[in-house]
């Protein structure tokens, strides 16, 4: 019985393998143009796109971020270069804190050859891929360990761990829209991930037992930050500098432009104000946590709610003009 199924089952593939034979041999011998006229051209020898295709991908911030308004933009901007914000380091503490963070920012200077009168824009991007996945660190581990610490206690945060997130998820935007516009070599990704794990493990020991140092430290390297970020506007404003005649022209990623709702013909210069304004309010953020004690309440959370407010009302009108009104 068994035999015989077997051969029935050898002849019914012979007979199939047969009819598809003589079908093929009926098929006329079309050019890939003869045979996309009569609809039967392979995908690949046609120049249309496959149906089952992936449609181009759109990112859309699932977080509300602050976007900073052409006129508050402006004003920060103006003030800050009339008049660089620092915050005079008032204990022993705060000295050691700032003396670390300027000795750490020369050396860098000194390593990657960074000239500030007239960088080339190969050092400017090792410094910025460096400096934004170092900044994205301390705002995840504080809000790391203030989350634990509620969930110990069993009692509210006073807020603090919304600011800490949306931080580190603002340096985390930084370094992704400059991923988009530039390629680290292995040696950057080298020294990112060593720097990572070092960093993240100081940062985690000395928050544990004072949080005011690390709130401190940050305080100061977005100091440092603003710094750079205002030294490379002020190179893009510069005909006559290396970095003008290379990004001056350079239009902004789609990933920039969605997440701080640019204009679509944005440019390069215009990230880096939105960024530069970003650093600034980290700054005043963490002087003015390194200056409160950790059982207050945080006076930025209302800053939340305006701008998940002003999210919501821009989805709803982008959507009104996408599919039309809803009523």
């Amino acid at each position: 019985m068994w035999r015989t199924t077997q051969a029935a089952t050898r002849l019914a593939r012979v007979a199939r393998q047969s009819r598809f034979n003589s079908q093929k041999a009926d098929e006329p011998n079309l050019s890939p143009k003869e045979g996309e006229q009569h609809g039967n051209v392979h995908f690949r020898l046609t120049p249309n796109a496959h149906p089952l295709g992936k449609a181009k991908k759109e990112w859309n911030n699932p977080t509300q971020n602050h976007v900073w308004e052409a006129e508050e933009l402006e004003q920060k901007l103006t003030m800050e270069a009339a008049k660089p914000v620092h915050k005079q380091p008032k204990g022993i503490m705060d000295r050691i804190v700032w003396w670390a963070v300027r000795t750490c920012y020369h050396g860098f200077n000194f390593i990657t050859g960074y000239n500030k009168a007239d960088p080339t824009t190969k050092s400017i991007v090792y410094r910025l891929l460096i400096l934004e996945s170092i900044a994205g660190c301390p705002g995840m581990v504080a809000a790391g360990v203030r989350h634990f610490r509620s969930l110990r206690r069993m009692k509210r945060d006073g807020g603090w761990i919304h600011t800490l997130l949306e931080e580190a998820e603002n340096e985390r935007m930084h370094l992704l829209v400059f991923m988009n516009m530039f390629t680290p070599g292995m040696i950057t990704r080298g020294v990112v991930i060593a720097m990572q794990y070092l960093l993240v493990a100081i940062l985690l020991s000395i928050y544990v037992v004072r949080p005011q140092i690390v709130h401190r430290f940050v305080g100061y390297l977005e100091e440092t930050a603003v710094t750079t970020y205002l030294s490379v506007l002020k190179q893009l404003e510069d005909p006559n500098s290396q970095v003008h005649k290379e990004w001056s022209e350079l239009p902004a990623p789609e990933i920039a432009i969605t997440y701080w709702r640019l204009d679509k013909d944005a440019k390069f210069i215009d990230v880096v104000k939105q960024i530069a304004a970003d650093e600034m309010h980290h700054r005043d953020v963490n002087h003015e946590f390194a200056d409160m004690q950790q059982t207050d309440f945080n006076p930025n959370v209302h800053s939340h709610i305006s701008d998940a407010d002003k999210a919501a009302t821009t989805r709803i009108s982008r959507d009104s003009k996408t599919y039309g009104p809803t009523d």
